[in-house]
């Protein structure tokens, strides 16, 4: 068993609330400069990042989950998980052809720009992702789960895009493994679920400000599962950063 400090909430500047400054290299060194052992890039309805942000981790050693952060139905954010890249990659192309095709930007937020791993521009991304897909909170976790990968329930305290202001409580019958929670543990909500903290960085001095140190044999989806359910040693503890 290893223990990670894990920061699995990181947006890119592909995300339109992503600095600039967000490219994989530059959020992979500012990880490690901070500590931080394990992350995942989670930009909003697409994981196109994911393989600039593992080819810029493997060459630092720095070890990663692919990811993305839905937007559902009820305008509830999702996080998911998964080890593998090309499936990761297709959920990633399912969600997108679910986007609106609209360019509209109502938060009048940064350009989505998708860059490789030295941080050369590769396009900008004209469709504006933050934005529902059209699949409620179930059916879209119950599709990453078919899929392989690990849904989480995205800081379901926040006051905007969460279980807590959208829903008012997880949906009857929902068994997640893990919730993220940004600042308040709430009984009512986190039911038996346990608890993830991230950063939810949106510019590099953010990373690692919130995170979760793992103990698990690897850091994979199925370890992460177990973790949450601290099965045979393996256990997670939710801390906020005071360094």
């Amino acid at each position: 068993m290893q223990t990670y400090q894990a920061d699995l909430h990181i947006h890119s500047c592909f995300s339109p609330c992503g600095a600039m400054q967000m490219t994989p290299q530059a959020i992979v060194e500012t990880a490690i400069a901070k500590g931080i052992d394990l992350i995942a890039v989670t930009d909003h309805n697409t994981a196109a990042m994911a393989p600039f942000v593992a080819e810029a981790a493997r060459a630092r050693g720095l070890a990663f989950l692919y990811g993305l952060e839905l937007q559902t139905l009820e305008n509830v954010h999702l996080l998911a998980y998964f080890d593998d890249e090309a499936v990761c990659l297709e959920f990633s192309d399912e969600v997108y052809a679910l986007l609106p095709d609209s360019t509209h930007d109502p938060y009048h937020l940064r350009d989505q720009r998708l860059v490789d791993a030295s941080g050369r521009l590769i396009r900008v991304e004209k469709r504006f992702l933050v934005n529902g897909i059209g699949l409620s909170l179930m059916d879209a976790a119950q599709r990453v789960r078919d899929l392989g990968g690990l849904p989480v329930p995205a800081h379901i305290d926040r006051d905007f895009f969460s279980v807590r202001s959208e829903l008012g409580a997880l949906p009857e019958g929902a068994d997640f493994e893990l919730v993220e929670v940004r600042d308040e543990v709430i009984p009512a909500l986190c039911q038996d679920s346990a608890i993830l903290k991230t950063s939810d960085a949106h510019d590099l001095e953010q990373i690692g400000r919130r995170v979760t140190y793992i103990t698990f044999a690897e850091p994979t989806v199925e370890e992460l599962r177990k973790a949450a359910r601290c099965i045979d040693g393996r256990s997670l503890a939710a801390n906020v950063r005071t360094d």
